[in-house]
């Protein structure tokens, strides 16, 4: 691989449209490192301007296909924050199984379709052999059992429509909320095995940076509630988390960036784990400590094995909602309108998620800020390409190439990203 020049990786598409990425090479070292993302100009935040509170949540919820629930469950805690609405235990509950289920699906389609093909060396799951399509099976079978719960509790998979600020407009009933218990019970097997699939390639982890973390880490290892724990110890109530947050643009690209109290920093499932361990579900507590690989880690492929022991954690954790809930019917609570700011924050597959929007007496938007978990693991990136490039120097072109693919894969940006990362050019200075 040169030393000295231009790398300039093309065409890595994105959530809406597409990325590259170029590094300068100066004698072995990273000049300069540009993780240029060229998303679709959809303007959510300009489109919910002027529309009514109880609109909010709908649209942003079609800001992903794959992650509608985070966007959705983010937007009504803004909503319920800003007119100090109170929803029922109930209402929580059934909002937690919900974001399980997105987890679920979400993380299985990850792990099997888009990482565990980098790790067997096959260029996707398509390519692998007849004993290895017992993963796809597999990872086929757990989305399913996430699907099948958003699709109970949202009234659809995707944009669903059940979920509102308030409560739900339509409750599950009781029969079909146990009849899900058995195929989540059936997956849990195969969840843990790609875990155990996923240390075992502890020694294909080499890459390590010391790496700055930041996630919602409350009590019982809440996706949606919590204060927001960092590396070095400090917590950030939920309300005041976002205004730690800079975001800058970026010259070149469609995306802003951010930093969390000035310096680039890590979201998603590594940042959970390493912050909040100690609270994941039993078992998925219990495994995370047996394994080869030691967590906490600042190895950044390591963030594949902690979506899969959140698999196992959501898994385990929605079978427990579902053997102590007995639905009740009930009114979705009250909301009363005033000139307010709302802030909501959740965790999404991918690392915190943050909603802001001003409100008008009359409850219509004036303004609106969302914070995307990509965004904020994009500096990061960047950050440790710059340290791993060096050290790819060895390579061939075409393997140094893969290794960089593997890395940004690592952090699951999105699907698209990770199955169009392929076209690359390169240019000697």
């Amino acid at each position: 691989m040169q030393q000295a020049g231009w790398i300039s990786i093309k065409e890595i598409t994105k959530i809406e449209g597409h990325a590259s990425l170029d590094l300068e090479l100066k004698e072995g070292k990273v000049e300069q490192c540009r993780l240029n993302i060229f998303e679709g100009q959809r303007f959510f935040e300009q489109m919910v301007v002027g529309r009514h509170y109880t609109q909010i949540p709908l649209i942003v919820g079609r800001i992903c296909g794959l992650c509608n629930v985070s966007h959705l469950s983010t937007a009504i805690e803004a909503v319920e924050n800003a007119f100090n609405a109170k929803v029922t235990e109930q209402t929580k509950v059934l909002r937690e199984l919900a974001t399980h289920g997105e987890f679920i699906k979400s993380h299985a389609l990850h792990l099997v379709f888009l990482a565990l093909p980098d790790f067997l060396g096959r260029e996707s799951a398509l390519a692998f052999n007849k004993e290895e399509m017992r993963f796809v099976q597999a990872g086929l079978e757990i989305k399913k059992a996430g699907t099948d719960i958003v699709r109970l509790l949202g009234g659809r998979v995707y944009q669903t429509a059940s979920i509102r600020a308030g409560g739900f407009t339509a409750l599950p009933k009781q029969k079909q909320l146990e009849a899900l218990l058995p195929q989540l019970q059936k997956v849990r097997k195969d969840a843990i095995g790609l875990i155990h699939l996923f240390d075992g390639f502890g020694k294909k982890m080499p890459f390590e940076r010391k790496t700055f973390y930041a996630a919602i880490a409350g009590k019982g290892y809440s996706f949606l509630e919590g204060p927001v724990r960092c590396t070095d110890g400090t917590l950030v109530p939920e309300q005041e988390a976002i205004k730690h947050i800079q975001e800058y643009a970026v010259q070149g690209s469609a995306a802003k960036q951010a930093l969390f109290n000035k310096r680039p920093f890590k979201v998603g499932s590594q940042a959970r784990i390493n912050l909040n361990q100690q609270e994941l579900h039993k078992e998925a507590r219990k495994i995370s400590r047996e394994l080869a690989t030691s967590l906490p880690s600042d190895k950044a492929h390591v963030n594949n094995l902690a979506q899969a022991i959140e698999l196992l954690h959501c898994i385990d954790s929605a079978i427990e909602i579902l053997n102590s809930l007995k639905v009740r019917k009930e009114q979705m609570a009250e909301i009363k309108t005033k000139e307010a700011i709302g802030v909501g924050v959740t965790e999404a597959p991918r690392g915190t998620l943050y909603h802001q929007y001003s409100f008008g007496a009359d409850g219509y938007v004036k303004a609106a800020n969302l914070i995307i978990p990509t965004q904020q693991n994009t500096r990061n990136i960047e950050e440790d390409l710059k340290v791993l490039v060096p050290q790819l120097l060895p390579l061939p072109q075409e393997k140094a190439e893969i290794e960089i693919e593997k890395l940004v894969r690592s952090y699951d940006p999105c699907i698209s990203c990770a199955t169009h990362f392929l076209r690359v050019n390169w240019s000697k200075k």
